[in-house]
């Protein structure tokens, strides 16, 4: 469980749940899709970005779900 191939995707990854389970999936080791309203929104988006791990684990999608 949570090895390099194992990937997957967080909706609302800005929001305080969202963004902790983004946190505790790349503890583990899994590769995540965040989606966001706006991934340009540095005051959204900067906790994510500043991550462990998130320069390799993480890339940001824009959605409005």
């Amino acid at each position: 469980m949570g090895s390099e191939s194992e990937t997957v995707c967080v909706t609302g990854a800005s929001g305080f749940i969202g963004s902790w389970l983004v946190m505790r999936l790349m503890e583990r080791g899994y590769t995540v899709r965040a989606t966001v309203r706006d991934p340009d929104n540095m005051k959204k988006v900067k906790h994510l970005l500043e991550l462990p791990g998130a320069n390799s684990k993480l890339s940001l999608w824009k959605a409005d779900l």
